[in-house]
């Protein structure tokens, strides 16, 4: 079977494992931010990409400066696309928490392991 994130991994810096610490919910996210990031500075290397307080942390090389704004920018989108999509399935998602983790899950997912949704 072929690894839809294999791409991403290859653009990992050389200094760090390629270790991409995600649910499969959320892959459609890094691949669209991977696309977006290769066209705005194709140099830029991942550094660490994973979930943390149930949102979504993509750690790069610093881009060119031309490119820095552009880049924060698709950062951010892909991580407000993560808040709103469950990292186990893909379906559309909340902050749920259990015993004082946070994941951003469905209903269903989060069921399945006991988090409960987060009151705003």
């Amino acid at each position: 079977m072929d690894d839809p994130l294999d791409g991403i991994r290859r653009r990992f810096s050389r200094l760090y494992e390629p270790i991409i610490d995600v649910g499969r919910g959320w892959h459609s996210i890094l691949i669209t931010l991977d696309a977006e990031l290769t066209e705005i500075d194709p140099t830029i290397a991942y550094v660490q990409i994973k979930e943390r307080y149930g949102g979504l942390r993509v750690y790069s090389t610093r881009p060119s400066e031309d490119a820095w704004n552009a880049v924060r920018r698709a950062k951010r989108r892909a991580q407000t696309a993560a808040l709103a999509t469950c990292e186990s399935c893909g379906r559309a998602g909340t902050m749920h928490s259990r015993l004082g983790w946070y994941r951003t899950l469905c209903g269903s997912c989060a069921a399945e392991s006991d988090y409960v949704p987060v009151p705003r």
